[in-house]
């Protein structure tokens, strides 16, 4: 009579690492949320989307353990990773390009972090000498210090003669649209007083009017609180504290772009949205003010898209969206430049 083979127990090292794959595999499926859910009912699914680069990379390792030891559980981290195609296909593209002769917008989007490079030197010349080089001639820029004017910027943008800006109290940052062409029916949208805003003015070019929206949606607040968690790593009241200041910031955020999402709709001319939304693609704010909008980046990028240098470059948070009706995009790059925490974004645009 055949004896049954000895029983051998689980170990508990392997049955963790079994549960931690699948509650990995659970969480990271569920990022697409974040598109849709709006932070009002739930920051969970907006924490989850600006965490999945590291999700992804967390499956990526539970992938080649599990195919290293011929383990069926690989499937879990396959099954995170195709449920984030959409990911990807937001941060890596590969479009060759047709060289475009006729340029009618050359238009750039650039947070500029107040004019304040290293050791505080003004960077303004600079940034204007770069976009001159690069023949632009419709910008947004966000955080111009509070202290600079229209004739200040005038003066050293000297390709851009039309220049608005929204104004605002002492201390706080403003926004500019800077263009070639002339610029009216300007409009500042506040939000319940915090310091961030939208700026919408219309361009006429070719005989044709075309929106343009500069967008600085609520910061993070991550280069305010990084420094009390690391500081003070041991203390959890620090990461209560700043989980939930950075949460709230979503909430903010969600108000912001429905606000923004209306104005768009009703806008009787073709627009482009440039700006900084303090978010992923993968975020409830990007979906929101994208609506049937293109963007620039998935139409015509070419490789890996990041925009913000710090945080190991894994987030593009700086965006340009287009009326896909009336105007077409023919190149997008991102400047290779250390005039601010940010990189600003190129675009040459058609109007059809």
């Amino acid at each position: 009579m055949n004896s049954l083979p000895p029983y051998k127990p689980m170990r508990m090292h392997i049955l963790l690492a079994q549960v931690a794959c699948v509650l990995l595999m659970l969480v990271t499926s569920l990022a697409f949320m974040a598109l849709y859910v709006s932070p009002q009912t739930t920051v969970l699914f907006q924490w989850i989307g600006v965490s999945l680069p590291f999700l992804l990379f967390g499956n990526l390792i539970f992938l080649f353990i599990a195919l290293y030891r011929r383990s069926w559980y690989s499937i879990c981290p396959m099954i995170a990773i195709l449920a984030n195609f959409h990911y990807f296909s937001q941060m890596v593209r590969q479009h060759t390009g047709e060289e475009v002769h006729m340029v009618d917008i050359r238009f750039a989007t650039f947070n500029v972090r107040e004019f304040k490079m290293i050791y505080n030197m003004s960077s303004m010349e600079q940034i204007a000498e770069y976009l001159s080089s690069n023949k632009i001639n419709t910008i947004c820029l966000q955080e111009v210090p509070a202290e600079c004017s229209v004739a200040d910027l005038k003066r050293v943008f000297t390709s851009m003669p039309y220049v608005v800006i929204t104004g605002g109290r002492p201390g706080q940052n403003q926004l500019a649209i800077l263009s070639a062409y002339p610029l009216d029916h300007v409009t500042t949208v506040s939000f319940e007083e915090r310091p961030n805003c939208s700026l919408f003015a219309d361009m006429t070019i070719k005989n044709e009017k075309v929106r343009i929206a500069n967008c600085h949606l609520q910061t993070t607040n991550w280069n305010q609180v990084k420094g009390t968690i690391f500081q003070q790593e041991h203390d959890k009241g620090s990461w209560i504290e700043a989980f939930a200041k950075m949460s709230s910031n979503f909430r903010y955020r969600s108000r912001q772009v429905d606000t923004i999402r209306s104005i768009i709709d009703r806008s009787p001319h073709p627009i482009i949205v440039g700006g900084d939304f303090n978010n992923s693609p993968v975020s409830y704010a990007y979906n929101t003010i994208k609506g049937d909008l293109k963007d620039a980046f998935r139409e015509v990028g070419n490789g890996y898209g990041y925009t913000y240098r710090n945080l190991l470059k894994l987030y593009r948070i700086d965006f340009v969206l287009f009326s896909g009706t009336k105007l077409q995009v023919s190149n997008y790059r991102t400047g290779d430049v250390d005039f601010s925490d940010h990189l600003p974004v190129l675009v040459d645009v058609t109007i059809n």
